[in-house]
């Protein structure tokens, strides 16, 4: 606020608070000249608080109040509603992106991959192309195991029944998927053998 708008805020307070009649309606000089200073010290503290919001927090503080109004609740009634503006915009910016599509999805990852990939000295085009094949077998149903799409392949040992390691699928899976099993060792592990589908009880 500027000190010119600190008489009307003074009268506007002064219409609730006796308290500051002194500042709203000087009547001598000496009144005059504290009025000035003060309205200096309420423009310092206050900074940048709008003038009708100033206003607004005095209305609202002398109805829930009967203590005098001060710069400090001013003051922290404008951080309070700045805060809650802010956080306002950056929820409606938030909300009004579009959510990424499922190939930029899927980009988005493979761009994460490789980066991890390269650092570890790995090829990252070998390893993901890998990782989509994996990831096409496990929408069919293993002929094998008979795992349902989306789960992965298990194994079976007498009545244990655990999945294959390294999430590994049957290379059944992968003919009835279409896709070409990638070879054990550009991967760097042995082909999971084929085996009878596990009892269902």
């Amino acid at each position: 606020m500027e000190t010119y708008e600190l008489p009307e805020l003074f009268q506007l307070a002064a219409s609730y608070d006796r308290s500051f009649e002194g500042f709203a309606y000087p009547k001598t000089e000496q009144q005059q000249g504290k009025a000035d200073l003060t309205a200096e010290s309420w423009a310092a503290a206050l900074g940048d608080v709008p003038a009708d919001f100033a206003k607004s927090v005095v209305v609202e503080h002398y109805r829930r109040n009967s203590v005098s109004i001060s710069t400090s609740v001013i003051h922290r009634e404008w951080v309070e509603y700045r805060n809650q503006q802010i956080q306002k915009a950056e929820s409606a910016e938030i909300k009004s992106k579009p959510r990424p599509s499922a190939a930029e999805s899927l980009r988005g990852w493979e761009r994460a991959t490789a980066a991890l990939l390269e650092a570890k000295g790995q090829d990252p085009d070998e390893a993901i192309q890998d990782i989509k094949a994996r990831r096409q077998v496990l929408q069919v149903k293993c002929p094998v195991c008979r795992a349902s799409p989306g789960k992965g392949c298990v194994s079976s040992t007498g009545n244990k029944v655990q999945p294959l390691s390294n999430n590994r699928s049957h290379p059944s899976r992968f003919e009835e998927a279409g896709v070409e099993m990638p070879a054990p060792s550009a991967v760097g592990e042995e082909q999971e053998p084929e085996e009878a589908a596990p009892e269902r009880g």
